[in-house]
């Protein structure tokens, strides 16, 4: 007659040493689950992958804008490092963030660079004051950039006068004949300069036609075109 019994389980085919565990599951009991206690994926669970790096999508995204490609580079620097042996998604990111953002904050430290050159070497009409030497870059008949000289190093022309439209200045005015507005405005010795006829007059004012109350400078310069070496008035 059968036991009513299930069998007990099997002995083991060899002796075990103190502590070793038996190859068999015992009746009943769950089977073990070969994954536990294995270490945690680096990256993520198991399936998903790399995850993209925010930080070098940010750099490369503020790259792109000339007043932050600074902050864009120095993302994509970071970014660089975080992406490093495919542990996070993005290095493209990072190495464009580096690239375009170096070209951008060289552009914008040269931009930012020739502005404070222009705003420092360039004389405006509204500041400018009688005795100053310049450099006259002529834009058109009246309208001219003049920049900054030393008196005792050669130079263009000399301001002479520095003042405002009157209406009478205005009904003086001639194109291509300053002298209708500058001569009588020339004081003492600059007046007398003009008089040997060594010196030409110019003009120069920013509306394309003078108005009452609008600033214009007048200037001296040598006749026949060549630098002037010292101040014309001491």
């Amino acid at each position: 007659m059968s036991s009513p019994f299930p069998p007990g389980p099997p002995s083991d085919p060899e002796p075990r040493e103190p502590g070793e565990q038996s190859p068999y599951t015992p009746y009943g009991a769950p089977a073990p689950n070969p994954y536990a206690g294995a270490p945690a994926s680096p990256y993520g669970p198991v399936g998903t992958g790399p995850s993209t790096d925010a930080v070098s999508i940010t750099g490369f995204v503020l790259s792109l804008l000339c007043c932050t490609s600074v902050v864009g580079l120095v993302l994509g620097l970071v970014g660089l490092g975080r992406t490093k042996n495919g542990v996070r998604k993005g290095r493209w990111a990072a190495v464009s963030a580096i690239a375009i953002g170096a070209a951008g904050t060289l552009a914008f430290v040269g931009i930012v660079g020739f502005f404070t050159w222009f705003g420092t070497s360039t004389v405006f009409i509204d500041s400018a004051d009688v005795g100053q030497c310049v450099n006259v870059d002529e834009l058109d008949d009246n309208d001219a950039t003049l920049f900054k000289k030393d008196c005792d190093e050669p130079h263009e022309a000399e301001i002479a006068v520095a003042r405002q439209f009157t209406g009478d200045d205005v009904d003086n005015f001639e194109p291509g004949f300053p002298a209708a507005v500058c001569e009588e405005y020339l004081n003492d010795e600059y007046a007398a300069a003009y008089a040997t006829g060594t010196y030409d007059v110019g003009l120069v004012f920013e509306a394309t036609e003078p108005d009452a109350g609008d600033d214009f400078i007048c200037y001296l310069e040598l006749a026949n075109g060549d630098e002037l070496e010292e101040p014309i008035v001491d």
